[in-house]
């Protein structure tokens, strides 16, 4: 009998089709690459706060397990430290254009970063350098912030106690301005001032995100207060502080902090400092410098 072509045809169709559905349960998984941090002054964070680094591929953000670091620079995730300092990402994120570290929140788990991106690099190669002046961060180097403080109690009338409060402003009386010239902070950072001292700790004076209003706290003065950041240690001392503050021979900040914050310790993008020099005047004015103690990161993708 003469049998058509097709006839010899259906049984190889038969058995590619059969080694297709065979090959198809088989087939690899999305590519997962690894990324590997090395990092320098990044903050250990406290209270249920975390980092994540994220890479963002068209208006998609891929990112990491949650993870801190330690005193020692280590970083811990939930699981316990680890030495390497890498993380495997379960998509192909070889078309990235953003790589980022942010800090998160007590809650995590939303499938973008928080608005507190303290590091962030463009994707140009396989080994990149994660800055907090991208745009994409906090936006800004701080190597042109200036500023001075001065030594004065402007919430009360009492000509006597003139050395136990620091006010970032300039002038005096009823001729003040501002002190601070920092560059505005995006969403999610706020800036903040503290006296460190020797042997009470460190006071905040208050959180604020332009050289001039009001800050956050009037916590230690009386509530009618000049507006700009500062604040007069008068009252309401912490357990075992003697008020009013002896200022002599302390020191001064200004600090880039995430909002919200998990602590009420600095976090660790210090942008000025001063000194308050021993035996300090009343109305005495004091500069401000920069420091550069801000954190960066290296980011290799495998």
């Amino acid at each position: 009998m003469k049998r058509s072509f097709l006839f010899y045809l259906l049984p190889v169709v038969a058995i590619l089709l059969y080694s297709g559905c065979d090959n198809a349960n088989s087939l690899p998984p999305t590519p997962k690459l690894r990324i590997t941090l090395d990092t320098d002054d990044l903050t250990p964070l406290v209270d249920g706060f975390s980092y994540k680094a994220w890479a963002r591929v068209g208006d998609v953000y891929f990112g990491t397990d949650a993870f801190n670091v330690n005193e020692t620079g280590q970083f811990t995730t939930a699981s316990g430290t680890f030495r390497d300092k890498s993380f495997v990402l379960a998509a192909d994120v070889t078309d990235a254009d953003l790589v980022v570290i942010s800090v998160e929140g007590k809650r995590g788990g939303g499938d973008a970063p928080s608005e507190s991106v303290v590091l962030a690099a463009d994707v140009t190669g396989d080994t990149m350098t994660l800055s907090a002046s991208h745009p994409a961060a906090l936006g800004a180097s701080f190597s042109a912030s200036s500023g001075q403080f001065t030594i004065m109690t402007p919430s009360d009338t009492d000509p006597t106690n003139e050395t136990h409060g620091v006010w970032f402003v300039a002038g005096s009386g009823d001729n003040l301005s501002a002190g601070l010239s920092l560059p505005a902070l995006p969403s999610g950072w706020v800036y903040e001032g503290w006296v460190e001292t020797a042997d009470n700790g460190r006071f905040s004076t208050g959180t604020f995100t332009a050289n001039s209003g009001q800050d956050s706290s009037f916590f230690y003065s009386n509530p009618d207060v000049p507006p700009f950041p500062g604040e007069d240690f008068l009252f309401n001392a912490p357990a075992g502080v003697v008020f009013p503050l002896d200022l002599s021979g302390h020191t001064v900040t200004i600090t880039a902090e995430p909002f919200p914050d998990d602590t009420i310790a600095p976090y660790g993008i210090t942008v000025l400092q001063g000194s308050i020099p021993s035996g300090v005047q009343g109305g005495s004015v004091h500069a401000l410098t920069g420091t550069s103690i801000v954190p960066s990161a290296t980011l290799t993708i495998f």
